[in-house]
């Protein structure tokens, strides 16, 4: 069962997901008791469901996420409110069994698929309403995702084709479907991101099968592609997000290498930063990207990349790794760090604050372990806590927030 879309380097294998920002360029203490630590609350499900999981928070507390009953073999996607008790249940479509979500919007839009099975998905979108509405793809796709939303309902994704290739897409809040172009050259391509100016941006690539580099791509509000700028010595990369201010950030590739394992980021102005070998989750509008570095640490050091080019080793209390999965735009950062035996069951979520120091976050009714994947602006988290046997296995995931 899927907990988050990051995993582990071996033998480490667990999840996770998204960032922070700090000052410094050095692991820092433990922060002093100065105030009252967030408190964390699990968020209800259905009677019968068992697992539930964070994919999105917006800047209002709207949590999206998915939820599992026992004995079912697929989810349902459900939203809540970090602010308010209940939940709203998200449909699939009409004559489909399962849903999941991808992302939600300021305004309340959220995305996901509908399916009765993994391979036959289709995309969707629900309305503030909570209305699901089917999302077209051309004509011979065998399905298609969901990516991510803006506010004013503009969803991006991909179709995916009989032919391997994958078609970028974005589709109108009315619906109309837009088929983005490839770079001349690139046969498939894939969007990840799009602002509420409606810039999005993805990468296209020729699938031939010689394992050719991806090529980092931005499309602007008409629908223009573009070749995002590589620093030199690079060949291809993968951009996962941009900010709305035009701060871009994904993983690029060096000439004669097959890995993604540099963190790039993109300027406002198209220009563009190697901050170093890692695995990056977040981004915010300052340009400081946070996730784990693999400079000193095969499984990856608690890191935040600054602006200025400098990087930051976080602390990361007592434990053997890390990954830093979200920041906000105010440079508060959380994620999660696991012990030396490497256990998933085991993870200890953390927030960093801006100044550098470093806060457990508080336990849940289910016990001591969790994982932080989410912050905005007001400090809201999302993620989920872990409920474990007497012999240390997890049992039930369960999607949890902290909040003053």
């Amino acid at each position: 069962m899927a907990r988050w879309s990051v995993h582990r380097p071996a033998p480490l294998a667990a999840a996770a997901a998204t960032a922070l920002l700090l000052l410094g360029s050095a692991p820092v203490a433990v922060a002093e008791p100065s105030e009252p630590p967030p408190t964390s609350r699990l968020l209800p499900i259905p009677p019968g469901g068992l697992h539930s999981f964070v994919k999105g928070l917006n800047s209002s507390g709207t949590v999206v996420g998915d939820y599992y009953v026992e004995g079912s073999d697929g989810p349902l996607a459900i939203r809540w409110n970090a602010e308010r008790p209940g939940y709203t249940l998200l449909a699939p479509l009409p004559g489909e069994r399962f849903s999941r979500t991808t992302a939600v919007s300021d305004r309340g839009w959220v995305v996901g698929l509908s399916f009765n099975s993994p391979s036959g998905s289709h995309p969707v979108r629900w309305t503030p309403g909570a209305v699901p509405k089917r999302l077209t793809l051309p004509a011979g796709s065998r399905g298609g995702n969901t990516s991510a939303v803006n506010n004013a309902g503009v969803a991006v994704g991909d179709a995916a084709g009989e032919d391997n290739r994958s078609r970028p897409l974005r589709w109108r809040s009315d619906g109309g479907r837009t088929d983005l172009p490839v770079l001349p050259g690139d046969d498939s391509g894939t969007v990840t991101s799009i602002n509420n100016a409606g810039t999005a941006v993805g990468w296209t690539e020729q699938r031939d099968g010689t394992g050719g580099p991806a090529h980092p791509v931005r499309w602007n509000a008409a629908g223009f592609v573009s070749a995002l700028p590589l620093p030199a010595g690079f060949d291809g990369a993968r951009t996962k997000k941009i900010t709305d201010n035009g701060v871009v950030y994904g993983h690029g590739r060096l000439a004669g290498s097959t890995e993604y394992d540099r963190v790039l980021v993109w300027a406002a102005d198209g220009t563009v930063r190697d901050a170093g070998r890692g695995r990056g989750y977040d981004v915010n509008r300052a340009g400081t990207a946070v996730g784990a570095s693999l400079e000193d640490n095969p499984y990856g050091d608690t890191a935040r990349w600054n602006a200025n080019g400098t990087r930051t080793v976080l602390a990361n209390p007592a434990e053997a790794a890390g990954e830093v999965l979200a920041i906000n735009n105010r440079g508060t950062a959380v994620g999660y760090a696991w012990p030396p035996a490497g256990n998933p069951a085991l993870d200890k979520a953390l927030l960093w604050k801006r100044d550098g120091t470093v806060v457990p976050l508080p336990p849940s009714p289910l016990g001591p372990y969790a994982a932080a994947f989410a912050i905005n602006d007001a400090g809201v988290i999302a993620g989920f806590a872990v409920g474990t046997d007497g012999a240390g296995n997890a049992t039930t995931w369960r999607a949890t927030v902290w909040k003053r």
